[in-house]
């Protein structure tokens, strides 16, 4: 695999990276991790992917390496990797043994892999999946190792024919996708679910939020029924590295508007400008795929 890795300093080939077998992060999911986009070879807002990680580290309780160690790290991997739009992981673990002050930290950057161009221009097949989680669960809010609900869901969605899964709670909410946020529209609004409904607190969320209200569109954060969902005029999903992505069905039922809608695509041009004017990109970015 292209690429390359940054592990505890050190600057690696992806095949010559290792870690310890009796790491707690490989035997008991002890660790978090964030997943970002780097454009140009900058990262778009690595600071709030950094704060979410570090509260992630504190709420488990071990030791992370330091921020600006960190930031090194990551700024490093980015230059040797010679790549300008890629993938950035940073993965921190409770590292070997039982005392929590020895952590690995791990930096990956691969090739950008966005989702393929079909689902941009004809949109996302949705299926709803259930999920017993309550929504206080201490895990819901954090990007933790502990990713097999959520991998499980996805696989349940593509075994019906869908391309993503969207978790439903036992009151009949969406919740969020299992790798991103989700979105509809519902009548003028743009609705979202609220963080209290137990979803992972996207950095692409907040910032599709801002760009929204940017262009006076009503947005609210609020319970969202499957059934609202169903039957939205559009919907959409937010991660980092997907950006925008439109959804054409929800459990088979075409939305209101053919995907993708107008509203969607205006949130997706006025995201790609947030990213070009915060990371002082001249121009566009690179397209979505």
């Amino acid at each position: 695999m292209a690429g390359i890795v940054w592990v505890n300093g050190e600057l690696l080939q992806p095949e010559q990276a290792a870690i310890s077998a009796l790491d707690r992060g490989f035997l008991y999911g002890e660790g978090v991790f964030e997943t970002m986009r780097a454009y140009r070879g900058k990262v778009f807002r690595l600071a709030q992917h950094l704060d979410r990680l570090y509260a992630g580290v504190v709420e488990i309780g071990f030791t992370a390496p330091r921020r600006e160690l960190l930031v090194a790290g990551i700024r490093g991997a980015i230059a040797a990797a010679r790549m300008g739009d890629a993938v950035v992981r940073v993965t921190v673990t409770a590292g070997p043994d039982s005392s929590y002050r020895h952590p690995t930290t791990v930096v990956l950057v691969r090739p950008l892999s966005a989702p393929p161009m079909e689902r941009y221009t004809s949109g996302c097949r949705v299926v709803s999946v259930p999920t017993a989680h309550a929504p206080g669960a201490a895990l819901r809010h954090m990007k933790s190792l502990n990713y097999l609900d959520k991998l499980m869901a996805q696989r349940a969605a593509e075994r019906a024919g869908g391309d993503e899964a969207v978790l439903v709670d036992p009151d009949g909410c969406v919740v969020e996708g299992a790798m991103r946020n989700v979105f509809a529209v519902i009548g003028r609004e743009l609705v979202t679910p609220p963080l209290s409904r137990g979803l992972l607190p996207g950095i692409t969320r907040t910032a599709v939020l801002e760009v929204a209200r940017r262009f006076r569109i009503a947005t609210q954060e609020r319970d969202l029924p499957l059934e609202e969902l169903r039957t939205a005029q559009e919907a959409l999903l937010t991660s980092s590295i997907a950006e925008i992505l439109p959804v054409a069905t929800v459990d088979g039922r075409p939305l209101g508007a053919p995907a993708p809608g107008p509203l969607t695509c205006l949130l997706a041009a006025g995201y790609r400008s947030l990213v070009s004017e915060e990371l002082g990109l001249s121009g566009e970015t690179n397209s979505p795929g």
